[in-house]
């Protein structure tokens, strides 16, 4: 789901795609305010570079997704784990029309709300560096290890900030997204997407059928926003201190490069849905619900609904699909964001 830790290239590594350099991830952005190429120049790169790293979050994620989704709104004891529920959907319903159902809002949605959540992230990001130079060049401000370093303070507002941008994205597209992974036939929603959203706005009305769940989706971003930039940009601050790249060739730059990527995008996505999820199973269950049933409740009311019903288990259905999704997802987001960044210059 889920800015960067944009850094400097040398020319060998700027021609060859995804080289590592220590210069710090405000560098990028105050680049992006003095350089000559114009403002929307760099705007532009971060929203297409936003946009391939949405696409190849949802493509290499979605079947997690779709089980993750069918565990939190399925009543108790319908399936006796990931596994059991993804032979199950496989079986009765087929690989492309069970697991990959659905996937064409998010697909839409995802790039839509990853461009944006970029975007948004990096200009605030350059409106903090330019406000609070100080709390750059001195180093050790909010978090900052060092003179150069992105404060984390000014990481966590931006991905917070983002958070709130993306969330009315996320909103009406991830309605869509989940009605289509619960059905349990492609006949129930023939007319595709379109269809979910009409059924929403003719039982409920413009604005509440569009905007159902999307206070539990702010409670979610918000803050999973925040650790989510932090997190990676904490990551690669950490990886900087212990890389030593001085007389590195280009494709040892570029692997470690890669390899960075990953794994701190990785480890940060783990990490904002293991926060998040209490969070992430309220909103399923209330944008699945049906008007006027008693899933139809605010998000307190919901963690108080699935406590009762089995407590923590519930508050989590839909770890372990959530998790083993979450890092390479993640992962192959970040990658594209980095390299895509570096390929456009």
């Amino acid at each position: 789901m889920h800015g960067s830790s944009q850094e400097a290239l040398s020319p060998a590594a700027s021609r060859t795609g995804i080289g590592t350099n220590n210069c710090s991830h405000l560098e990028h952005h105050q680049r992006g305010i003095t350089a000559s190429a114009p403002q929307a120049s760099a705007a532009t790169r971060e929203l297409f570079a936003g946009f391939a790293a949405g696409a190849a979050n949802v493509t290499s994620g979605y079947p997690f997704d779709t089980v993750k989704v069918r565990l939190q709104s399925a009543p108790p004891g319908a399936y006796r784990g990931a596994l059991d529920c993804a032979v199950k959907v496989v079986r009765y319903e087929g690989l492309r029309r069970g697991l990959f159902r659905g996937l064409s809002s998010p697909l839409v949605g995802g790039t839509l709300e990853t461009g944006v959540n970029y975007l948004v992230y990096s200009r605030v990001l350059a409106m903090l560096a330019s406000s609070a130079p100080s709390a750059v060049a001195g180093g050790g401000a909010g978090g900052a290890a060092g003179p150069g370093v992105t404060p984390l303070s000014h990481v966590a507002v931006a991905g917070a900030v983002a958070g709130v941008a993306l969330s009315f994205i996320l909103g009406p597209t991830e309605l869509v997204k989940c009605r289509m992974q619960v059905a349990r036939s492609s006949a129930r929603y023939p007319g595709g997407p379109f269809q979910v959203l009409q059924e929403a706005v003719a039982a409920e009305g413009w604005v509440r059928g569009l905007t159902r769940g999307l206070g539990a989706t702010l409670a979610r971003e918000v803050p999973g926003n925040a650790v989510f930039f932090t997190a990676y940009e904490a990551a690669r601050q950490a990886l900087r201190q212990t890389s030593d790249l001085q007389g590195a060739t280009t494709r040892r730059a570029d692997l470690q490069g890669a390899l960075a990527a990953i794994l701190c995008g990785g480890a940060a996505g783990t990490l904002m849905w293991a926060l998040v999820l209490p969070i992430d199973v309220a909103k399923t269950r209330l944008q699945t619900a049906s008007p006027g049933s008693p899933w139809d409740v605010g998000l307190m009311q919901q963690w108080a609904m699935l406590w009762r019903e089995g407590g923590l288990r519930s508050l989590y259905a839909g770890l372990t699909p959530t998790l083993v999704r979450a890092f390479p997802a993640n992962a192959c987001q970040w990658l594209a964001w980095e390299a895509i960044m570096r390929g456009l210059g």
